[in-house]
């Protein structure tokens, strides 16, 4: 490891580590770091952490050397991104880590807003946002913006079948990283992975509005290599099952998939080869009522969030399996499942929120 010429150390600990894993990032690495040196709040400190790059990006950030805010650390070797990002947890001297990937940009407001909700929020342990898109050249992907789950009940909930927090676009307590560490043999989804262990612990929420800029360019990983994204993502929501002591076969964590994301006819039929009828719906019942038990039992992810979830994707299937069988069939197994209790709590919970909002718009006008 090496301290680059220009770096400096601030002389008091800064409110704020914002954290940039570069590795051969000379197109991107610049716009990342001014917009984090353009930030209205000015309490931090931009830690940027050049992984063994080949290319001219620890010349592009040494253009940026005269800045007191940032310290730059050069790998002698490329160690991958979750090996960088545990080290700079451990260079990292600010009360909040905010982590900014190299080729995504921040909004001005992002540090000033998170720093808020944490202040004011000291139940919470990270806090995350929107995420508005980007292309190649930096311009505005308007018909792109990803609107992550808000509560920390409903975060915690979707790990099970995709990652609800977005790792640009989050700011934790450093304090929370004395139990956790991103797991060194995930290349790939690294964050996913954290997050997933994290919420059994930790609460995480996400505010409702776009404060990172998400690029979106020919060299992701998560385009050049869609397979291996993929058997992440399974593994650990395998890893998770298997916490709640689940004991499944590859089939059942393609099918889980296909049941948690509300995968319709055509979907199922093609990533599961079988089509989604009463036969498929019996195999969902018995996996919700298989999840719904241990989670009782172990509460791993919180309630009501979680069995409203389950009973939602219950309803999903029965509605789907009624096109394709006979609905005598089709009500036999809704009638006899265990979730039917909580499918008229999940029914209930939509009818309040429904009389809520109208009220809303009642007293508005």
């Amino acid at each position: 490891m090496n301290i680059l010429p220009g770096s400096t150390t601030m002389p008091t600990p800064p409110r704020v580590t914002v954290l940039i894993p570069a590795f051969n990032a000379e197109r991107f690495v610049g716009a990342a770091i001014e917009s984090v040196l353009a930030q209205t709040f000015k309490d931090f400190e931009l830690l940027v952490i050049d992984d063994g790059s080949t290319d001219s990006t620890a010349t592009r950030i040494c253009t940026f050397g005269r800045d007191a805010r940032l310290r730059v650390v050069s790998h002698c070797k490329n160690l991958g991104r979750p090996a960088t990002r545990n080290h700079g947890i451990d260079l990292a001297r600010g009360e909040y880590i905010a982590f900014l990937d190299a080729d995504d940009v921040c909004a001005p407001e992002r540090l000033e807003r998170q720093v808020a909700h944490l202040d004011s929020h000291r139940h919470v342990t990270g806090v995350g946002s929107w995420m508005s898109s980007i292309d190649d050249h930096g311009c505005p992907l308007t018909d792109q913006t990803y609107a992550l789950p808000r509560d920390a009940d409903n975060i915690a909930c979707r790990m099970l079948f995709e990652c609800s927090l977005a790792q640009s676009a989050i700011t934790i307590r450093r304090s929370a990283f004395t139990a956790y560490r991103y797991d060194e043999s995930f290349w790939i989804a690294q964050d996913y992975e954290l997050w997933a262990r994290m919420i059994v612990t930790c609460r995480f929420t996400n505010l409702p509005e776009p404060l990172t800029c998400y690029r979106r360019h020919a060299a992701q990983v998560s385009i050049t290599d869609t397979k291996s994204q993929r058997m992440a993502d399974l593994q650990i929501q395998a890893r998770q099952l298997a916490a709640l002591g689940i004991q499944y076969r590859d089939e059942d964590l393609i099918r889980h998939e296909c049941v948690f994301k509300f995968k319709g006819r055509r979907p199922v039929l093609e990533q599961t080869g079988a089509p989604l009828d009463v036969d498929y719906l019996r195999w969902v019942r018995a996996w919700l009522e298989a999840l719904f038990e241990p989670n009782a039992q172990r509460g791993i992810y919180p309630e009501p969030a979680f069995t409203h979830m389950l009973a939602a994707r219950w309803l999903f299937a029965i509605r789907k399996a009624a096109r394709n069988s006979p609905w005598r069939l089709v009500a036999i197994e809704f009638i006899n499942a265990r979730l039917l209790r909580a499918v008229g709590l999940y029914a209930w919970q939509k009818v309040k929120m429904q009389f809520t909002v109208r009220n809303s718009d009642v007293d508005a006008a």
